[in-house]
């Protein structure tokens, strides 16, 4: 599940991205998302239609503070629609149309010409909630930043919420299941990735069983400190700063197969900061793409200190905890010529009260994983899920 180490592994997207007709082939989908006992207009719900089959992208839109959201400039398809409560993490439970978590069961909704016109209210379940506090290890302080997420089985569903500044974390929206609790950096917090109760991988993780809406209180976890890589990356020929370039630090020892892990993109900036790494030996590469080559057409532009080849490429040895920057690269240009990813400068993490962002992104896509078109970028999403999920490649 670690990828963006979730990510997301991806053919030359620009080239071969379908764009929507034009909107002047324009149907629409309105309606209202409430409360399903109160029906009470649910405001910030963000509603997702996906062409079927997938050939072109459309955009999210949110409710507005009645509930109420306009899905316009659709041109005619069968469309397959998602209401995630994720951003801003309330209790409500996603799901697809109509009254589903599964993205198989879900019912598509024609606009069969440019005419077309469907209203299509929904009404979200109240989830349950998972709540921790999480410390350092050594120092007992408080954590801010960190990222928890609480998996269904296979991950079918997942939700997640940041810890504020005493180290308080809440999941919300979560349907009965039993749940395995993952703590991230996401490269914002560096602190070694680990699952409730103390487990350092998800076979020995401990199940959290949920009958909704109820919550669960003290999910709390002591986490390691970890090793961070800083760096710069610079256009090849001017040296000016690039951005949205990928870089990779996998284990000098991994195989090329498993090259897809602690990975994160640059900011505007050409900075990039890749944290939450145990003490071990990696080598570091940077403007990846796919495209051509082995496992999945990966190639890496340049490894640390400009060797051509990962055989070449200097090892950089990290001890735990500790900061290594200055470990910088060089790029042709960016690999998404499209605005920025939700990077964070390598300085410091962005405002907490910012909307969730994603996980790092990851290169290969894992088992049960492949890559789909979303907002312009392939990402790494579970076969047969909806591409919006909030998904790790795992990362």
């Amino acid at each position: 599940m670690r990828a963006v180490r979730r990510a997301v592994l991806v053919a030359a997207v620009v080239s071969t991205m379908v764009l929507a007709p034009a909107a002047a082939q324009a149907a629409s989908i309105t309606g209202t998302v409430s409360d399903e006992v109160t029906h009470a207009g649910l405001g910030g719900i963000e509603v997702c239609p996906t062409p079927q089959p997938y050939t072109f992208e459309v955009a999210c839109v949110g409710t507005d503070s009645a509930g109420h959201y306009s899905l316009t400039g659709l041109p005619p398809a069968q469309y397959q629609l998602y209401f995630s409560a994720r951003v801003g993490n309330p209790r409500y439970v996603d799901e697809f149309y109509d009254n589903t978590t599964s993205y198989e069961e879900a019912d598509l909704v024609t606009l069969g010409s440019p005419e077309d016109s469907r209203q299509i209210d929904v009404g979200l379940a109240e989830g349950g909630t998972i709540t921790g506090t999480l410390v350092d290890e050594a120092s007992k302080a408080p954590i801010e930043g960190m990222a928890a997420c609480a998996w269904s089985p296979g991950g079918v569903y997942e939700r997640c919420g940041i810890s504020g500044a005493a180290g308080f974390y809440e999941i919300q929206g979560l349907p009965s299941n039993e749940y395995v609790v993952e703590y991230d950096g996401w490269n914002r917090v560096n602190y070694i990735r680990e699952f409730y109760e103390d487990a350092e991988n998800l076979a020995q993780a401990t199940d959290v069983p949920m009958t909704a809406p109820e919550t669960i209180s003290g999910i709390d976890a002591e986490l390691t400190r970890g090793a961070e890589i800083l760096g710069h990356v610079s256009e090849t020929s001017s040296g000016a700063p690039v951005g949205n370039v990928m870089v990779c630090a996998p284990l000098a020892s991994a195989s090329e197969e498993d090259f897809n892990t602690n990975c994160n993109w640059t900011d505007a900036a050409g900075n990039y900061a890749i944290r939450g790494l145990p003490a071990e030996t990696y080598v570091v590469g940077f403007d990846l793409e796919f495209g051509g080559g082995p496992f999945g057409g990966l190639t890496v532009g340049q490894w640390w200190k400009e060797a051509p080849t990962r055989a070449e490429a200097t090892p950089l040895e990290l001890t735990t905890p500790q900061t290594v920057s200055g470990i910088d690269g060089k790029a042709s240009r960016p690999y998404w010529p499209l605005p920025a990813p939700e990077t964070e400068p390598a300085s410091s993490p962005p405002p907490l009260a910012a909307p969730l962002p994603g996980p790092r992104l990851h290169v290969k896509c894992r088992k049960g994983f492949h890559r789909k078109l979303v907002k312009g970028k392939k990402r790494c999403v579970r076969k047969h899920r909806h591409h919006r999920r909030h998904r790790r490649s795992h990362r």
